[in-house]
């Protein structure tokens, strides 16, 4: 009776130690601010670096690059072009600074 009891605490603490890291708070996975001061343009040319990346090492095919290249140029022209001022994908630069959300169609604003 007692190595049941034995057994079914070590079973439990086992599943306590492993289910732990799930249901605590973990502060370190809180956003971090990007020290680059313009993080949505460096964002869009990496897309477009990584997307040719892709191309060259055969990750892409050639009909998949050519819509896929045509809009993240659009979108990283958008953005450079709107300077400070948050992109939507459908409305291109939007006056709204701090938004997350396109004042027109609802869309997610690019950050």
């Amino acid at each position: 009776m007692t190595a049941l009891l034995v057994g079914t605490a070590l079973a439990v603490a086992s599943l306590c130690f492993v289910l732990y890291p799930l249901f605590r708070a973990d502060t370190s996975a809180a956003p971090r601010q990007s020290r680059d001061p313009k993080p949505r343009q460096s964002t869009a040319v990496e897309a477009l670096r990584e997307l040719e990346f892709d191309r060259e090492t055969g990750k892409i095919s050639d009909a998949d690059y050519e819509p896929l290249k045509a809009r993240y140029t659009e979108q990283a022209v958008a953005v450079m072009r709107a300077g400070d001022a948050r992109v939507c994908e459908r409305c291109g630069p939007r006056p709204e600074r701090d938004a997350e959300f396109c004042s027109k169609c609802g869309a997610a604003l690019i950050s």
